[in-house]
């Protein structure tokens, strides 16, 4: 059990510092246009891949729910990247940070439980 805990932890806290980077990376997006905006684009959807891929191996290896919440939050900031709605965009990123925080603490809570 402790070893799916930390496992879990490893993952949510990783998947935690990618959303991060990607709000950040989002936040370069918005300022760009026509061409620049474009490959921008192209280079945030494959770090998204990147990142939907991460979420998706920490929901198999755990089972976390919040992992699945993450995920389908990425999907909504994906569609709003998409229709330039960079707001509601950055807002489900953070929706998801919260998810996988939640999933962080879980883990944390029942490692302090089996001492």
């Amino acid at each position: 059990m402790i070893k799916k805990e930390i496992i879990s932890y490893q993952f949510g806290e990783r998947i935690k510092s990618e959303l991060i980077i990607g709000s950040k990376m989002l936040e370069a997006v918005e300022s760009l246009e026509a061409c620049e905006l474009r490959g921008a684009k192209k280079a945030m959807d494959a770090f998204l891949d990147a990142l939907a891929a991460d979420i998706e191996m920490a929901l198999r290896a755990t089972g976390q729910p919040e992992f699945a919440m993450a995920e389908e939050k990425l999907r909504d900031a994906r569609r709003k990247i998409e229709e330039a709605d960079y707001r509601e965009a950055h807002a489900n990123l953070g929706r998801a940070v919260s998810h996988a925080t939640t999933a962080c603490d879980k883990t944390v809570r029942t490692l302090m439980d089996t001492d």
